[in-house]
């Protein structure tokens, strides 16, 4: 997880123009008419998110869609139009769209259109593939548009996350726009099982990512917690952390023209400064790569590793 600049435009920038798209006009004066209550929760977010209670966030009874006569939410009321904004107009990748379209575009593509990373803010891993909604729009209409509401994501980090919605009972979810936990070092790593593979013999070196007990941190320490294991954000870099391990580092370290013939003192400060190297050329502390090169900087002993037969 790392933080992600504020986007520079606001929902006084998006609302007007999605909704002067829409044909309909007893709908668009609805969608006009309902303007400053949408101004007024996004102000609300604001406020919350900034205090960290984001869980106290309600829904006004004005952005209720009224059930029918078979007890489902009615298909027809103007209300509906909050989360088709973002389907047909915000999201839609068409040219009569455009004017609308680089909002999206310029929330999904700041990574690539500058020196921010490529990478998804949730995992440090995985490219950039969508727009996610932080309060799920089904729940939260009046957030649908909202760009303070929308963060760039990869599409696993999106699909775990389901439609998150903050409970007073339990931890919020780190934001990517307002937590700041860049340069605390809360993700660490263990290897957690080591398995011959008979068929190929050789072994197989398992790892387990989990977040630090910290003493010290700008938000709490459960709510990053609840964001890795909400996100399965183990599941996510375990996979190519233990691939790069077994496919690569292992063989290197039992070759004699890679590292198998240096010493373990000079093996520990070889991962070290890989570690450091990641960090510099921005990685961040966090990522699985830079911690796992910082916890094998920590053995004493790397015949362990060497027993793995060629």
């Amino acid at each position: 997880m790392f933080k992600k600049p504020l986007p520079d435009f606001t929902i006084e920038d998006t609302y007007p123009i999605c909704i002067n798209f829409i044909d309909n006009d007893s709908v668009k004066t609805y969608m006009v008419n309902m303007q400053d209550h949408v101004y007024a929760q996004s102000e609300k977010y604001l406020e919350l998110i900034r205090q960290s209670k984001l869980e106290e966030l309600d829904i006004p009874a004005i952005f209720n869609i009224p059930i029918d006569a078979d007890g489902k939410k009615s298909k027809t009321h103007e209300n509906n139009w909050f989360v088709k904004l973002y389907k047909y107009y915000f999201s839609k990748n068409d040219i009569k769209y455009t004017k609308i379209n680089q909002f999206y575009n310029r929330i999904k593509l700041d990574g690539f259109t500058s020196s921010k990373s490529k990478r998804c803010c949730y995992c440090n891993n995985h490219k950039i593939e969508v727009v996610d909604h932080f309060l799920p729009e089904s729940k939260y209409i009046f957030l649908a548009v909202n760009p303070i509401n929308l963060v760039p994501s990869c599409e696993e980090c999106n699909d775990n996350k389901h439609a998150y919605s903050p409970d007073s009972s339990k931890p919020v979810l780190v934001h990517p726009y307002f937590d700041d936990i860049d340069h605390i070092s809360w993700l660490d790593v263990r290897l957690s099982e080591r398995v011959k593979d008979e068929a190929e013999n050789k072994y197989i070196y398992s790892f387990e990512y989990f977040v630090k007990k910290l003493d010290q941190c700008p938000i709490s320490v459960e709510r990053i917690e609840k964001t890795f294991m909400q996100l399965k954000i183990n599941n996510n870099i375990t996979f190519d952390a233990q691939n790069f391990f077994n496919t690569e580092l292992i063989y290197d370290l039992s070759d004699p023209s890679e590292l198998g013939n240096i010493s373990s003192v000079d093996l520990a400060l070889h991962f070290k400064k890989k570690s450091e190297r990641l960090i510099i050329q921005g990685y961040g502390v966090n990522h699985w790569k830079v911690v796992l090169y910082e916890m094998l900087s920590t053995f004493v002993d790397f015949s362990y590793f060497k027993e793995n037969p060629l």
